[in-house]
Parts: structure tokens; sequence; C-alpha cells
């Protein structure tokens, strides 16, 4: 990987995390989801009429299927966020994505699976296991919170970001300009999404939650659209979709850290050790992969 992509990919890290910890401190995540993507709709409109091009066919048919899964992701970490804490919730999806995605890289897309990547996959699963860790030498208490809501929900969306992130790879060497693909998906995922969110809070809900909000659904819109935007080009610059993917989850450091520190989390040192982990394995996928 170049030291540009490299760099690129903490960017959209930092970006990132600015929008899970805005998500986290909303009243209702569903609503503040739809609100965000429309902002960055609107934020990024210009996109239209600077980057408007002729799709094929295959393209749209990308674009739609990567919808469905971006949709599934919005409504899975929405519900996550319910019943859990960002230390908790933000690692476990963020976590799973890469892990995932590296299997579909190397079957579905054909990029070739390394030493340094496999590496990479067995310290994201030890650290998945350990920050649900509540205290030291608690090996079975996992198992249990997995029976719980939130750390299942946050799962799923794990594993939809690997199926969009993996179509996204191909979908933008057809349609070939990252931020115009990125604009396109946002919008088919908020046909897939309004549905859903109406019937959840209803348009009352939805007013509320913007009064509530205020401008943090713009700064959320904005970031999420663009940090996913500058994973598209990085892998449009021919960085495998299962490094790029893997090395921006360094985020989890950075969610878990905020989630303890400012939020005031429980399980402080397990969440931590168990994020630092994980991102260790994807730093060491991005790498050595």
């Amino acid at each position: 990987m170049s030291l540009t992509s490299l760099l690129l990919l903490l960017g959209s890290a930092c970006l990132h995390v600015v929008t899970h910890v805005a998500l986290k401190r909303s009243n209702d995540r569903a609503a503040f989801v739809w609100w965000m993507l429309i902002w960055a709709g609107v934020l990024f409109s210009p996109v239209v009429f600077l980057a408007w091009r002729s799709i094929p066919p295959l393209g749209w048919g990308l674009l739609a299927l990567s919808s469905v899964f971006e949709a599934g992701y919005f409504v899975a970490i929405a519900l996550a966020y319910k019943g859990a804490d960002l230390s908790l919730v933000y690692p476990l999806a963020r976590g799973t994505g890469p892990t995932l995605l590296l299997l579909w890289s190397a079957t579905a897309l054909r990029e070739r699976l390394t030493l340094g990547g496999m590496a990479g996959v067995a310290l994201i699963a030890v650290g998945l296991y350990v920050i649900n860790l509540p205290r030291p030498g608690a090996w079975r208490e996992p198992l249990r919170a997995l029976g719980k809501a939130g750390p299942r929900w946050a799962l799923l969306a794990g594993a939809c970001i690997s199926f969009y992130t993996a179509i996204d790879k191909l979908g933008v060497g057809v349609v070939q300009d990252p931020l115009f693909y990125t604009y396109l998906a946002i919008w088919l995922s908020l046909v897939w999404l309004t549905p859903w969110t109406f019937w959840q809070v209803g348009w009352r809900g939805m007013q509320a939650e913007l009064r509530s909000a205020r401008w943090s659904t713009a700064l959320a819109g904005f970031t999420t659209l663009a940090a996913y935007a500058i994973v598209l080009l990085t892998m449009r610059l021919g960085t495998p979709a299962g490094y790029a993917g893997a090395v921006r989850e360094v985020s989890v450091v950075l969610g878990a850290a905020y989630g303890v520190l400012v939020l005031k989390e429980p399980g402080a040192i397990m969440r931590i050790v168990g994020a630092a982990v994980i991102a260790a394995g994807v730093v060491v996928i991005g790498v050595l992969g």
C-alpha cells in the first residue's frame, strides 16, 4: 500500500469517528441517520453537476445492491446503539467488517490472501473477544454478552460493511468516480431507509430529532460521505478492498477511547485493550497483508 493511500485512509478513520460520536449522542438514532443522509445529499449536491456521467446498467445494478446493504448497516447500527455503549458497539461493528471483507476479497474479488493478512484477522478475532470482557479473567462473559441485542446488531452492522465494501470495489471500477458513486449510493440507501424510519419514528419524531440534534446531523452527513468516498478513492488508486477496509478501522481505538473517557462508559481497561488489539490487527492487514 502506498503512503498516500495509507494517509488518506487514516484521515477517513478520523472523519468516521466524528459520525459515530454524533450518532451515539443523538436522542433517536433512526431519525438521526435519516437526517444525516439527507444532509449528506444536500451538502454534496454540486457533485451532480461537476461529476455527472453516463452509468452503464451494471453500474446501476451494483449501486442498487450496495445500497441495500448500506441501508441495512444504518438500521443495524442505530439499533445497536439503543442497547449498548459506543465503546462496545463501535469496535464490534468496525472490527467485524474488515475480518469478513478479507474473506470476500480473497474469494469473490480474487485478491490474494497473505500470511500477514491472516495474522491481522487473528488479531481482530482476539480483540473482538477481549473487548467484551468486563474484567481480566472473565473469559466466558463475551459469549453471554452476545445474548444481548446491542452486540448482535453490531455484528450484523459489521457484516453489512463487508458486503457493501466488496460490492463497491467493483462498482467504483465501473462508475470510475468515487465521490459521484458514493453520492448516488447515499440517495439509493435513503430510498430503502425512508419507509422503515417513518414507521419507527413518525414525522413528529423526525422533527423533534432535527430540533434536538441541530447542526450535528449536518456534521455527521458531511463526515460519513467524505470518509467513505476517501476509501473508494484509495481502492480506485489500486488499494485492495480488504486492505482499504481494514486500515480505516484504526478508528475503533478513537471510538472506544471517546466512549470510555468522555462518555464515561464502564469497562474502560478491557475495552481500550480490546480496541487496541483490533486496531493492531487491521494495521497488520494493511501493512503486511
